[in-house]
């Protein structure tokens, strides 16, 4: 990580990415930097999106636009009910349950014997994580109740 002073005495860095196959310079500008300078530790796993520029024989280059890390990737909530019906009877307990775990996590349900899924609403959305996943595991079965992180969406302008 280098960091350098603008003429106006604002601060911006270059970051080099590393992953398994090879490097990349990352462009921080001085906006960016003050918004998202906690992810820029050494050792840091982060998904960086931006502006990619790639030159045969170079390192690429990415002009910074947003970052996220490993911890903050988008996660789904799966819940698995053999039929419609046992949905049916468990969507009270089911809807309790996630009322008291709000959060930013989508919530699918899974109808294994029709072979569907069906999103609920963002109404819904929960933070699925320990607590909500222990309390739903013990009430519907420990294989009923899965967390997925959810792809990084593809923009095309990702790296």
């Amino acid at each position: 990580r280098t960091i350098k002073y603008t003429k106006n005495n604002k601060t911006m860095a270059f970051l080099t990415l590393e992953d398994l196959v090879g490097t990349l310079e990352i462009i921080v500008f001085p906006r960016d930097y003050e918004k998202y300078r906690s992810y820029f530790e050494d050792e840091a796993r982060i998904f960086a999106e931006g502006r990619v520029t790639i030159e045969e024989e170079k390192n690429g280059k990415l002009i910074l636009e947003r970052v996220y890390s490993f911890d903050e990737t988008p996660k789904e909530l799966w819940l698995q009910f053999p039929d419609m019906a046992s949905y049916q009877s468990q969507e009270p307990r089911v809807l309790e349950e996630l009322r008291a775990f709000d959060g930013q996590d989508d919530v699918v349900v899974y109808i294994a014997d029709r072979r569907v899924m069906k999103r609920l609403g963002p109404q819904w959305r929960v933070a699925a994580a320990g607590p909500l996943v222990q309390s739903l595991r013990d009430v519907f079965g420990q294989n009923n109740v899965k967390v997925v992180e959810k792809k990084v969406a593809n923009s095309g302008k990702r790296y």
